[in-house]
């Protein structure tokens, strides 16, 4: 009977003993894994910011070129229309036509509208209360109603093409990221005054989710709005010819 007993308890013991032997070699490969995760996330991570960085360079280098090619353009459209009045004439078509596409950077009175979230630090659904692409266009759509020339949005210039979109986190405006939860700067070259009463139009300021967001317009005498860096695109557009 004694050794029965003392079989059964040396047979518990055993198993016992696999299973500690089970559960530790578990738990060291269960931490293998995660460093090995930890690790890889690592590299990924840099390895996406030196992708990041390379490709900011490489537009840097594009942006450049593309200057150094409108500014060769510039000097052989001088040098062709300098004796010709003819030649002169279409010349200041093609620069006032590069000022509406957006292509050089312009100047004239206007204002400069600065819209923040306020800080509310009672509410619990603050990101809920963000704006996206919806009050953006909706803003951008006005400026234009009341006759502006030129319009940027956080240094943007909005174009002909321009797409304004949103992500989860984000307002895209020609490829660029916008934060909703910081301060977003849109400036407009236009008649000022209008503008600025247009915008204090009941109603406009308070569109959908602008009415958690405080707001400033400045009038000025001479605004600064930088030329678009994006390319037409017009792969499927085509002239028709008149006869």
């Amino acid at each position: 009977m004694k050794l029965k007993k003392l079989l059964s308890q040396l047979t518990v013991g055993i198993v016992c003993a696999l299973l500690g032997f089970m559960l530790t070699y578990q738990f060291k490969l269960l931490n293998k894994q995660n460093i090995d995760t930890a690790s890889n996330q690592k590299y990924s991570s840099i390895e996406v910011t030196s992708q990041i960085e390379q490709l900011k360079e490489n537009k840097k280098q594009l942006e450049k070129k593309n200057q150094q090619l409108m500014e060769q353009i510039k000097h052989y459209e001088e040098m062709a229309t300098s004796s010709s009045s003819a030649a002169k004439e279409i010349k200041d078509e093609l620069d006032n036509s590069r000022v509406l596409l957006g292509y050089t950077d312009v100047k004239g009175p206007g204002i400069i509208l600065s819209i923040a979230p306020q800080s509310n630090i009672f509410s619990s659904k603050v990101e809920s209360q963000y704006i996206d692409h919806t009050e953006i266009s909706y803003l951008i759509n006005e400026l234009f109603f009341s006759g502006a020339e030129a319009v940027s949005i956080n240094g943007n210039r909005v174009t002909l093409q321009t797409g304004i979109s949103s992500t989860s986190d984000y307002i895209i405006v020609n490829n660029e990221r916008i934060s909703p939860s910081s301060k977003i700067t849109i400036k407009a070259i236009g008649d000022k005054e209008k503008m600025a009463k247009d915008l204090d139009f009941p109603g406009v300021m308070t569109y959908q989710n602008l009415t958690y967001y405080d707001h400033t317009v400045q009038k000025l005498d001479n605004i600064k709005i930088t030329k678009s860096n994006t390319t037409y695109s017009s792969e499927y557009l085509k002239n028709i010819d008149k006869k």
